[in-house]
């Protein structure tokens, strides 16, 4: 369109415009600013083609499906939409500081070309893009840098479902407090601010910044070039692909593990909780700060030479697993790990200077061929098999470090029962008092002698009253298990209880079923099953049934739960081997 007028003349210009405004209902004061100039379309005009010359406002009234064009050519344009731009009907921007506000609904169910189009022109700034209603158009064009906002704070059911696709072709700011569905293709760097709920497929480029505080719930986010991501609460359940880059701030809780990418230089900035529950690749010229809890769950690759790893004083940095630095460590707080601990040659490990101390603890082979505690680094490494050293020592250990030492038990344990409940082990335990104590962990073994971890109960921290906990194990081993308590402070320190062991008879076990309570899915456990269609259903506590599904045994699967309304349900899961049925939870 401006490529259009651009060819007339000054007096053209105005011909044209007072020509559409007689003949065919087009307007346009003057061809300059109309800061008074406000007009609504009803439905006698809504197959109209309008021209917005500058300082106006179009008013597309409610119960109008517009199926005109609406160009807008000149600066400061409002236009709100408060009826239904689809078949035929859409926006052209070609002016600057234009604002589009939605409160009814963009479409175009017919797919691009029907109508219901929005286009931005390149060469054009400062446009912004309200909606408060719905737009599921697939023909959104945003060729200039563009301000979308999806609802607003006081506005969170606005909903965008549209195929976006490639037609984002310019950094464009995203800010949704409302509901995004819509696919997201090849996002040209930017801004995106989610507060509201974001479970579209998305596929940032290069230069990319997050910032989450809402319900992050689509399964992937593939990434090119380098991404941020500023996590400050609500919940992120995105894996994390590709990219060259990555830089996560999180103060919120963050429970996703992933791969940073093999050329960085990549951080991970941690104020808040970070449980990961996948394998976390180091990458290279990557740096964790810590000063909050981060449980690797799933173990982690080496810290190679040129990353590192800063844990601040009250800081707990846990691997389940092994640890290998071949970079540099400074720990003034906390660093536990379940496997071999091994500091490599070109390892360094210091700690902070008195009066504090850093502490380590291993479950594992012990090894540091590096330096450990060099200089006037105070810390204390402490190896359960070897409370005196390393297992083995060919590297340099400072004059502060100490073994095992200056750790008062946090724990009076006064209890610790286990006891088989309708097909699962209830466990029970209390704590007389506590100093500083972090969390639990349940430990479980076939023989007595090799335990692994089950799960994780959060310790109370201080307290010098009685504290009763409680945990199930949901798939117990059939025949005797053994189960412990591995209890683990703020600064690393790890103490068990005593070993407690119950029978249960063979037969059919209830499966798996986690998290539990749940939100918008379940994941099954159906790797003891045979590899046969298994019968899943999900049934009120009625005895309703209000979900079915039928899953393949021998895998691990998934089981939808969005839609249902928050409450208790009942799982029932038939295999080849019988049926079971078990309580679950909906969030």
């Amino acid at each position: 369109m401006q490529t259009f007028f651009a060819a007339f003349s000054a007096n053209a210009k105005t011909l044209l415009i007072a020509t559409l405004l007689l003949g065919s209902g087009a307007f346009g004061k003057a061809w300059g600013q109309c800061t008074t100039c406000s007009y609504s379309v009803v439905n006698p005009s809504k197959g109209i083609t309008y021209v917005l010359v500058g300082g106006e406002t179009l008013t597309i009234e409610r119960n109008v499906n517009f199926e005109g064009t609406v160009s807008i050519v000149g600066n400061n344009v409002r236009v709100i939409n408060l009826g239904g731009i689809t078949k035929g009907g859409g926006i052209l921007v070609g002016g600057n500081s234009a604002v589009i506000r939605n409160e009814g609904e963009i479409n175009n169910s017919n797919g691009v070309g029907s109508g219901g189009f929005l286009t931005v022109a390149s060469g054009t700034t400062g446009t912004v893009l309200d909606n408060l209603g719905t737009i599921s158009s697939q023909d959104i064009k945003l060729n200039a840098p563009t301000t979308v906002n999806n609802g607003s704070a006081a506005i969170t059911n606005a909903a965008w479902s549209g195929y976006v696709g490639n037609n984002f072709t310019a950094a464009i700011t995203i800010n949704n407090f409302g509901h995004w569905s819509g696919e997201v293709h090849n996002f040209p760097g930017g801004t995106l601010t989610n507060s509201g709920t974001w479970s579209a497929y998305f596929t940032p480029g290069d230069g990319t910044t997050i910032h989450n505080s809402g319900t992050w719930s689509a399964s992937d986010l593939n990434y090119s070039g380098g991404l941020t991501i500023n996590h400050t609460g609500g919940t992120w359940k995105a894996n994390l692909n590709g990219g060259t880059r990555l830089a996560v701030n999180n103060s919120g809780v963050w429970t996703k593990g992933f791969n940073f990418p093999g050329t960085g230089p990549n951080s991970f900035v941690n104020t808040g909780t970070a449980t990961l529950d996948r394998y976390l690749g180091m990458g290279s010229a990557t740096t964790i700060t810590n000063s909050g809890t981060m449980l690797i769950t799933q173990g982690m690759s080496d810290i190679s030479a040129n990353s590192s790893l800063v844990n601040s004083q009250g800081a707990l940095f846990r691997v389940t697993g092994q640890f290998v630095n071949s970079g540099t460590v400074s720990n003034a707080g906390a660093v536990a790990n379940t496997g071999n601990f091994t500091n490599s040659s070109s390892g360094t490990i210091t700690g902070p200077p008195s009066p504090q101390r850093g502490y380590f603890t291993t479950g594992g082979y012990s090894s540091n061929a590096g330096s450990f505690g060099r200089g006037n680094s105070r810390l204390d490494f402490c190896n359960g098999t070897n409370p005196t050293g390393f297992d083995s020592q060919t590297g340099s250990v400072g004059p502060s470090t100490t073994y095992c030492s200056s750790r008062p038990l946090p724990v009076e344990l006064a209890a610790f029962t286990a006891e088989v409940v309708k097909g699962q082990v209830q466990l029970r335990w209390a704590t007389a008092s506590e100093q500083n104590s972090a969390v639990f962990i349940i430990e479980r073994s076939a023989q007595g002698e090799v335990f692994g971890a089950l799960r994780e109960v959060s310790a109370q921290g201080n307290s010098t009253a009685v504290t009763v906990y409680a945990a199930d194990d949901a798939q117990p081993l059939s025949g005797t298990s053994y189960y412990r308590l591995r209890q683990v402070d703020r600064n690393g320190a790890v103490a068990f209880s005593p070993v407690v062991q119950v029978r249960m008879a063979p037969g059919m076990q209830p499966v798996l079923a986690y998290p539990n309570p749940a939100t918008d899915r379940l994941t099954l456990d159906l790797t003891a099953a045979a590899a046969e269609p298994c019968a899943v259903r999900v049934l009120s506590l009625a005895g309703q049934v209000v979900r079915t599904a039928t899953l393949p045994g021998g895998s691990v699967q998934e089981m939808p739960l969005a839609g249902l309304p928050a409450g208790l349900y009942l799982l029932q899961v038939r295999t080849a081997q019988g049926s079971t049925v078990q309580r679950i939870e909906k969030r």
